[in-house]
């Protein structure tokens, strides 16, 4: 098992419980989809995943590590294992083939090795056109599902064992986000990574393949809410 949470519960400072009583079963190599209405708590349970927030109950184990207990040593050495994408990644003045293999010389690939990994992940995730040269463009002039697939690319460019990923299809027409699906679905099938994606919407997360699970009034379910949400594309 590579994550297991239980009986994980957060509140706000105010004592608002936002996470209440959450059950969440990653296996090595599984896809797993955390389907949820804005404000669920989703990107909350991201941030506990990596301990940028501390639950107040609860026990999180990822690869065998007891997240809440761990040394910061080790909790360094355990993030780098990960691959991280928000809901809203921070804006890169770089090119792609140029974030990545930054990202790769910053983590101690020599150069050759940088530059060949950056190259088959943008081939993997078809961010390599020649016809428009979307490696050689800054990541800011990129499309919309062009720079979604480059965060991932950045993410899973140094082989971590879990994916996380925080609202893939926001803000995409539908012909962008299939594209999105796709180069995920192409990233599955060929590393066999885990991952673990959030989002509101049902549609997507059905079309994706991955096992459901659903996060609503504070509590993780095999089914959802019979309550009519909103913001699913």
């Amino acid at each position: 098992m590579l994550v297991q949470v239980s009986e994980l519960r957060f509140l706000t400072p105010e004592g608002h419980a936002i996470l209440e009583d959450v059950h969440l079963r990653v296996e090595h190599g599984a896809w797993v989809c955390l389907v949820g209405p804005p404000s669920s708590g989703k990107s909350l349970l991201f941030k506990l995943l990596f301990r940028e927030r501390e639950p107040q109950r609860g026990q999180i184990l990822v690869d065998d590590r007891n997240i809440t207990r761990l040394r910061r040593d080790r909790l360094d050495a355990l993030r780098r294992r990960l691959g991280i994408v928000p809901q809203d990644p921070k804006p890169m003045q770089r090119t792609a083939f140029d974030a990545l293999v930054f990202k790769l010389r910053t983590l101690g690939f020599a150069p050759d090795e940088a530059e060949e990994r950056a190259e088959k992940i943008l081939d993997l995730l078809k961010l390599d056109d020649d016809d428009d040269e979307t490696a050689n463009r800054l990541i800011s002039e990129l499309d919309m599902s062009k720079q979604k697939l480059f965060f991932v690319a950045l993410a899973v460019c140094h082989d971590p064992v879990l994916l996380l990923l925080d609202e893939p299809f926001e803000g995409l027409s539908p012909e962008g986000a299939q594209q999105v699906l796709d180069g995920l679905t192409r990233l599955y099938e060929s590393k066999r990574l885990a991952i673990l994606m959030a989002t509101r919407s049902q549609l997507w997360a059905q079309r994706s393949g991955a096992r459901l699970v659903y996060l609503y009034d504070g509590h993780t379910h095999d089914s959802p809410s019979t309550q009519k949400r909103s913001g699913e594309i």
